[in-house]
């Protein structure tokens, strides 16, 4: 039994390493459990923070093991490279640790009161429905944007799980608002950058934004997204510290940043200034939760 939990660790570990990063999972959703706890908690503490990054973590590796299933198919003919197409572990092994990370989420949630047991509960039907493909099949595979929105929902649901670990039930106002709409854009921009494949990339499985959009049509569009939530930064900022032009210079400055990698990207379409066009998003979305939280508490 041991010997058997330790093989499974094994391969999880070479598993996580193309297909769910711990690490730079945990570096990423830190920022922004840092802000959504100064948003709605005065002092949030360590426990709490920890607490919503681990179950964070959980929900996501349970959403990534049931995408693995219900793309299998797909997957066998279009990427055919991936762990489990390749063999590094199986379905079944991934099923058994999905089991551990919904207990560890049920667990957590439980912990932290009624509203955060409820938003689980909320947050694993509907995960139970997209990975059943919301009971359409195939159908809903072939509006590509449609699909895409609905499986987003997983993740705004889980940023108001995330609230709900700080102050269970957590108040609602208009600094929480622009908060959570920051962090959704966020959320979309993620999922928009890392489907942008430059020319000659999108493959055979016609699932990515490049592949529908065009190249430099889905580069705008990130650059409008990236535009907008600069701008919801700024909002909270203002809402936080009202009347402050640094702020804004800040913020631009930053935007200004990750908009030179953008159009870098735009020129030379390599894999590096892809790269960089993401870790570019990655540190001014970042830098930002870190601002809203250091406004927040001081």
């Amino acid at each position: 039994m041991i010997t058997r939990a330790y093989k499974t660790v094994k391969k999880f570990y070479s598993y996580q390493q193309k297909r769910f990063p711990l690490i730079v999972l945990a570096l990423s959703l830190s920022p922004a459990i840092l802000s959504s706890g100064a948003i709605i908690s005065v002092h949030p503490s360590i426990f709490h923070m920890g607490s919503a990054l681990v179950a964070s973590i959980a929900y996501l590796l349970h959403i990534r093991i049931i995408d693995e299933h219900r793309d299998f198919d797909h997957d066998n003919v279009h990427h055919a490279t991936r762990p489990v197409q390749a063999g590094t572990i199986s379905k079944e092994e991934l099923h058994h640790i999905d089991i551990s990370a919904v207990a560890l989420l049920v667990l957590i949630a439980a912990s932290a009161g009624s509203q955060a047991f409820a938003t689980a509960v909320v947050m694993l039907s509907y995960s139970y429905l997209a990975g059943k493909e919301f009971f359409v099949g195939e159908k809903i595979r072939r509006y590509f944007f449609s699909y895409n929105a609905a499986n987003l929902i997983q993740m705004f649901l889980m940023q108001i799980f995330v609230y709900t670990i700080f102050a269970n039930p957590f108040p609602f106002n208009t600094l929480i608002l622009a908060h959570f709409i920051f962090t959704s854009v966020g959320t979309v921009i993620f999922e928009f950058v890392r489907k942008l494949k430059i020319p000659g990339d999108d493959g055979s499985g016609r699932d990515t934004y490049t592949w529908y959009l065009g190249f430099y049509k889905a580069i705008a569009i990130y650059q409008v997204l990236l535009v907008s939530d600069t701008l919801l930064f700024i909002w909270i900022a203002t809402l936080l510290l009202p009347h402050t032009a640094v702020l804004l210079s800040f913020a631009l400055g930053l935007a200004m940043l990750a908009s030179l990698s953008t159009l870098i990207h735009t020129r030379k379409k390599t894999h590096q200034t892809d790269q960089l066009m993401q870790l570019s998003f990655l540190l001014l979305y970042g830098i930002f939760n870190l601002a809203i939280y250091f406004l927040k508490i001081i």
